[in-house]
């Protein structure tokens, strides 16, 4: 993504594993620690290194020509392809890129809710996405370093979004070097999303994927959608929603990051809209899809007559020789509500007891 980044003071520095091809030249944002005075982050300035500076080749573009479509793909299973934008992607023409993306996610601005930080693109990327009928999402670039941070964040995007409920949903932006560390930064995370949630958005959390492994790797977040950036031709994260896949994406000969999703979002979103349920009934039924899943895994053999023919001996016998009591009944209806792992593991203690009585000596 093209949006506001975290550098070290007075330097021109690299951001973080994946972005060793983005430079910048400002000195460190901050913020106050409470929301006491507005001390204004400065969006990156565009630097242009010297011509004695080396620096690593630039990745091939991916190009797309107009007309071209998911044809030849080394990914099959995603359903939509997109890009995602900003002020420093100047001025798009989405009316034009119509039939040959599908989605577009736009900067809605960075840090705090100050005017001054919006994304002086993100109203006319909206208008343009809404008038061309193209489904978009908003994501914000994250600077907070505590949750009071991530709440004044929250706002922020609300403000911007105005009441709309955009089709791609709402990310926030995680990944600049001067964010926290440890439970500081999964706190943010859940309370920016929380925020988001409360509101009625479908909301999500963008990294790169080193990010994700190393930093956001918190059963937390599991509740919420993953957007994971990995320039590559494959995904190694399973379970993610939105792929970055490039930052070398090219449309009419214009420069994107390009973004493939492995969901339907405007039918998830619909979908939220046309429940009456409250979320504590919607927490509710998640929790018994779940405990369903958990039996027929954990509870697949809940008798002694349900073992297959292979484990019912030796179980049996293990049973017997052990003392072991089940959960109930008796007999071949004794209650025993185990799981395809224990049941073997059963198996293989009931080959060992008859190894053991082997070895002993002869009377």
């Amino acid at each position: 993504m093209k949006r506001s980044v975290g550098v070290q003071r007075g330097r021109c520095v690299p951001v973080g594993k994946r972005f060793a091809m983005r430079y910048v030249c400002v000195q460190r944002p901050t913020e106050p620690a409470g929301e006491t005075a507005p001390k204004v982050l400065k969006s990156p300035q565009k630097y242009e290194k010297s011509p004695t500076t080396l620096s690593p080749p630039a990745p091939a573009p991916h190009i797309i020509n107009r007309g071209q479509r998911k044809g030849g793909d080394p990914i099959a299973d995603y359903v939509a392809t997109g890009i995602d934008i900003s002020q420093f992607n100047g001025s798009v023409d989405i009316a034009a890129l119509r039939g040959v993306i599908d989605f577009v996610i736009i900067r809605c601005g960075y840090g705090s809710d100050y005017a001054s930080q919006d994304d002086t693109c993100y109203h006319q990327n909206v208008a343009r996405c809404e008038a061309a009928g193209m489904p978009y999402g908003v994501y914000l670039y994250s600077y907070a370093r505590n949750p009071d941070m991530a709440r004044s964040e929250a706002r922020h995007t609300l403000r911007l979004l105005g009441g709309r409920k955009p089709l791609y949903g709402v990310w926030y932006d995680v990944e600049d070097v001067a964010l926290p560390t440890g439970e500081a930064l999964i706190d943010n995370c859940v309370t920016y999303c929380t925020e988001m949630e409360k509101a009625g958005l479908y909301c999500g959390i963008y990294s790169s994927l080193s990010w994700w492994r190393d930093r956001l790797n918190s059963p937390r977040l599991a509740p919420f959608d993953k957007w994971v950036a990995q320039w590559n031709n494959t995904l190694d994260y399973p379970g993610a929603g939105l792929w970055q896949y490039t930052s070398s994406g090219v449309i009419d000969g214009k420069r994107f990051d390009m973004d493939r999703a492995f969901r339907d979002y405007p039918a998830i979103i619909k979908g939220m809209e046309g429940t009456d349920m409250t979320r504590d009934e919607v927490a509710a039924l998640a929790r018994q899809e779940a405990q369903a899943v958990y039996n027929e895994n954990e509870r697949k053999y809940p008798r002694f007559s349900s073992l297959p023919e292979w484990a019912r001996g030796p179980v049996e016998e293990v049973y017997t020789q052990l003392g072991l009591l089940g959960t109930g009944g008796g007999g071949q209806d004794m209650e025993i509500d185990a799981s395809e792992t224990y049941v073997r593991a059963l198996v293989v203690i009931d080959r060992l007891l008859e190894w053991i009585e082997s070895q002993k000596p002869a009377p």
